[in-house]
């Protein structure tokens, strides 16, 4: 089991930080040549530890990112691996503020990024003047692999415009054809109306009204009449977390179903919204737990940990990204991030949840994605059966190719 540790950090906003280490790691008596040779690698998660999104990364995220570790042994090129789990509360600021602790009082030579974009944004940006490597598992803007893209980073979950791809263009062709967004007002929120609104035109539809609200908001109602009285034939929503599910909540409570289409849409979500709630809905998603038999046994695994909670895209990506890490780490016998990352897009990534899975140049892992619904109550089997696979959708007919993205790494 990881041992859970707070370490005093100074001069944080929130002076503690949650450190998951593996357990055993720590020798207590080394003789000086030795302590040198056996520095631990240390991979910081910067992650939502306590707020609005927790539930899609949250400690859990930490908890994958360590069972990683333990699955590689514990130590690459005979030094202990250690994982420190930092709350950035959703704030660039305080994002940027430890990840700078991290690399000079802690020498963390790895980041995993979660949380909201505009904390991930601001950190890849530093890492990269740093040359630390970053691996975002929880930030699903585009620009991490696009205008913000760094050659020390990759993204390992699929971005506002793959989401949007993936379900606007299908809603346009049943019939859905005007659109009115109800969007989180920051960058993630933006980027998906955005991306979202240009795969309704590109199918055919068009876009009368976008309506926005601050995170964290919990009465909705007045977005909802707003898109209701815009005759919309579709109610667009382009948040996530817990905005997203108290916009469905009262969607349902002003009798507005069959209008709203969802475009990220987590399991930690779906179970919060319940089965007789959430039945129906169709999503876009890289993972689920119950799609084959790799992701099954790992995922059963972490749930025989975490009290049971069904694992996210996010905790997936965590664990596949660190996994892929040490093992980089390893090919290329050192930790310096331009070496490692170089062994990242040279190494297939066979932990078997993703199909089709590469990494483009600019760090935009590529993989086939799934179109799953919903199971009503009746269908569902378990409190963890939650969704249904109706395709599988091409990586390939989803991407933006990396000459495409805006990424200057992919420009002459």
């Amino acid at each position: 089991m990881p041992i859970f540790e707070e370490t005093p950090m100074p001069r944080t906003p929130r002076s503690w930080t949650r450190r998951l280490a593996v357990a055993g790691l720590f020798a207590t008596t080394l003789t000086a040549p030795a302590l040198a040779a056996e520095t631990p690698l240390r991979i910081g998660v910067i992650e939502d530890l306590s707020g609005m999104y927790s539930g899609n990364g949250g400690p859990n995220m930490v908890l994958a990112a360590t069972m990683a570790a333990e699955d590689f042994g514990g130590k690459v090129l005979g030094r202990p691996i250690e994982v420190i789990g930092v709350d950035h509360q959703n704030k660039p600021d305080i994002g940027s503020g430890l990840a700078r602790q991290l690399v000079d009082q802690r020498g963390v030579t790895a980041f995993v990024l979660g949380g909201a974009s505009s904390v991930g944004l601001g950190v890849q940006a530093y890492a990269k003047e740093r040359k630390i490597t970053t691996m975002v598992t929880g930030g699903y803007a585009s620009q991490f692999s696009g205008p913000g893209c760094s050659p020390y980073g990759t993204q390992w979950v699929p971005s506002t415009g793959e989401l949007a791809n993936a379900v606007a263009g299908a809603v346009v062709q049943s019939g859905g054809k005007s659109w009115s967004f109800i969007t989180a007002d920051y960058v993630f929120g933006h980027g998906l109306a955005a991306d979202a609104g240009k795969a309704v035109k590109a199918a055919g539809g068009k876009v009368v009204g976008e309506i926005r609200h601050p995170l964290g908001a919990t009465d909705l109602s007045s977005q909802l009449i707003q898109a209701q009285s815009s005759g919309a034939d579709v109610i667009g929503l382009a948040n996530a977390g817990p905005d997203l599910v108290n916009t469905i909540k009262q969607a349902r409570e002003f009798g507005i179903t069959s209008k709203v289409v969802a475009m990220l849409v987590f399991t930690n979500n779906t179970v919060a919204l319940g089965l007789d709630v959430a039945q129906g809905i169709r999503m876009a998603v890289n993972f689920y737990w119950d799609a084959n038999d790799a992701s099954r046994a790992w995922a059963k695994r972490l749930m025989a940990r975490n009290g049971n909670v069904v694992p996210t895209m996010g905790h997936a990506a965590a664990y596949s990204s660190v996994r892929h890490y040490l093992r980089a780490v390893e090919k290329a016998g050192t930790d310096d991030a331009a070496a490692v990352n170089k062994a990242m897009k040279e190494l297939p990534i066979d932990d078997g949840f993703y199909g089709n899975a590469r990494i483009q140049a600019n760090g935009r892992v590529v993989m086939d994605m799934m179109l799953v619904e919903v199971k009503s109550p009746k269908e569902s089997k378990s409190k963890a059966d939650l969704y249904r696979v109706i395709e599988t959708i091409p990586g390939n007919t989803l991407f933006t190719p990396a000459d495409k993205s805006g990424c200057p790494l992919t420009t002459g």
